[in-house]
């Protein structure tokens, strides 16, 4: 009789969250429910009372020349509403290990949903980045305005703001570089999952950088409620995974004992 060993369909591979490579599979489950999900949050953002509002504006923008939080814009709502969309798919990409987790499920070094995550994760942020810039007019002498003054790094609550999200940025775009099956080949697991848990730092400087803005200071606005609860599941989350896991690893070594 043959032992080897036998093969799962394909079907049978998400017991996992976000398992499954084929990339017809991934299209279909992952960046089109991401991106529509993603595009419906950014139109409510954007379209709905209390979050179109000057007073909903004014908890991420003060300060720089061109942004008026009396008489936002389009661009303004587009650059608070394209950060919290980051924002939250970035939250739920530290939220899948917490998950599997829970469900008692294997928790692998990498998977195809928490990639495509990353994937939407950039996209917004390089929209956020954008439309910030646009704020301000554009042009190189307006980007460098952005984090000097005077020759000087700026150090103002919106200069630390920008520093912190260039940072980030920086992060993103490298772990999404990073991101592939080759990459996990050649650096090996170990070493990829070091760099990927970079993750958890990119998320508190997102927090900071979203902070450096203002919006403790308007403790009433409802970007300000969104901020607090990302930040309460993301965090409750990660230490519900960390519980779970120790729990699951003590009754391991139970029962090899």
């Amino acid at each position: 009789m043959s032992t080897r060993a036998v093969r799962r369909p394909p079907t049978q591979l998400g017991a996992t969250l976000g398992t499954g490579r084929a990339w017809p599979r991934r299209l279909l489950l992952h960046h089109l429910p991401i991106a529509l999900a993603s595009v419906v949050v950014l139109v409510l953002f954007m379209g709905l009372s209390p979050f179109n509002s000057a007073h909903g504006a004014s908890s991420l923008t003060f300060e720089p020349a061109g942004l008026d939080p009396a008489n936002p814009n389009f661009v303004q709502f587009l650059t608070i509403a394209t950060g919290y969309v980051a924002t939250g798919l970035l939250g739920l990409t530290l939220l899948i290990g917490p998950a599997n987790l829970l469900l008692r499920r294997r928790n692998p070094t990498s998977t195809y949903l928490r990639r495509d995550l990353g994937t939407w994760t950039v996209i917004f942020s390089v929209a956020h980045v954008i439309a910030s810039f646009q704020t301000q007019g554009g042009g190189v002498f307006t980007f460098v305005e952005f984090f000097f003054v005077d020759g000087r790094p700026l150090t103002t609550d919106y200069g630390l703001g920008n520093w912190t999200g260039l940072v980030a940025l920086v992060i993103v775009v490298g772990l999404l570089a990073i991101s592939t099956t080759r990459s996990v080949r050649e650096l090996k697991a170990e070493r990829w999952k070091n760099l990927q848990r970079l993750n958890y730092t990119l998320f508190a400087l997102v927090v900071l950088h979203a902070v450096f803005y203002g919006p403790l200071s308007r403790m009433t606005s409802p970007f300000t409620l969104v901020l607090i609860l990302t930040v309460i599941a993301v965090y409750g989350g990660q230490g519900a995974g960390i519980w779970l896991w120790r729990r699951r690893r003590s009754r391991q070594e139970g029962s090899a004992a």
